[in-house]
């Protein structure tokens, strides 16, 4: 005959050992996701330096701007993206931001003001010159 009291402490057994497994699946899964996909700070700084010319030459060519990058943000593993931020050179007030895919480089937007964003030349206007 099995006591009541025994069958509480088996429960309560099976109850900790339950919570002790989501606790350490919780754990690994967010392990995982934080350290997967990640670069290292020299990596990062790699990249920061390789697409600097390439920001630089597409504001000088679609806008006419020299621009100064300052800060870089790398999103990943969320998406596979550098994000370039700066200013136009002799007007620090009129801030840039240009994103490139990562590892190719290839730019896939440029932000900042409106006003400035829409000076931007078409691909037939860049061809002219």
């Amino acid at each position: 005959m099995k006591l009541p009291t025994q069958t509480l402490v088996q429960n309560r057994k099976i109850g900790l050992l339950k919570l002790f497994h989501s606790a350490v699946l919780i754990s690994t899964l967010i392990l995982i996701t934080t350290s997967c996909g990640g670069l290292s700070h020299k990596e990062e700084q790699a990249y920061f330096e390789k697409a600097i010319p390439i920001g630089q030459e597409y504001f000088k060519k679609y806008y006419d701007a020299e621009v100064e990058f300052t800060d870089y943000q790398i999103l990943l593993p969320m998406s596979s993206t550098i994000v370039l931020k700066g200013y136009v050179k002799g007007d620090p007030q009129t801030w840039v931001s240009l994103s490139l895919y990562l590892p190719s480089l290839e730019i896939d937007s440029a932000g900042g003001p409106g006003e400035f964003i829409q000076k931007r030349k078409s691909e037939d206007e860049v061809k002219l010159q």
